[in-house]
């Protein structure tokens, strides 16, 4: 019997992160997520250390409903003021999407960066996860669907 063989977060990670300086103010990562239509941003340090996320959510949760000026926060600010303040979570390049899903599952997430030791090197989606099994399943049913005789 063949051993298991499961895709990992290299093979089906995507590889142009959008990613900003804490340093940055909101409004210019907010403008950056227009551009380039995106929902969220990867917050990297000077050495492409992933160091955060901030997503569409919340620059309104954490700034415009709180009336602060995004204009006059920064990026690394605004992580600060997040409702719900928690380390960073990453995965390996070389991680197995099953046990990807069950850190989404378990942080309660929908994206995690993906390392190659601490350094960025792409990020994982549920909505990528999603596409890999919708093919998987697609192919599967091919498969099955197809007739076979037996003399």
């Amino acid at each position: 019997m063949k051993g298991k063989r499961t895709m990992c977060a290299k093979e089906i990670m995507r590889t142009e992160v959008v990613t900003v300086s804490p340093l940055i103010p909101v409004t210019e990562a907010a403008i950056l997520m227009r551009n380039e239509d995106v929902g969220s941003v990867v917050v990297v340090d000077e050495e492409r250390r992933p160091i955060g996320i901030i997503t569409d959510r919340d620059i309104v949760v954490s700034a415009v409903a709180d009336r602060k000026n995004p204009e006059e926060m920064t990026v690394g600010e605004l992580m600060l003021r997040k409702p719900i303040s928690r380390e960073l979570v990453t995965v390996d390049e070389d991680e197995d999407v099953f046990d990807i899903l069950e850190v989404l599952a378990r942080n309660s997430i929908r994206r995690v960066p993906v390392v190659r030791g601490e350094k960025l090197v792409g990020i994982v989606s549920v909505d990528d996860i999603v596409v890999v099994v919708a093919t998987e399943l697609s192919n599967l049913a091919s498969v099955l669907g197809s007739t076979s005789k037996v003399f």
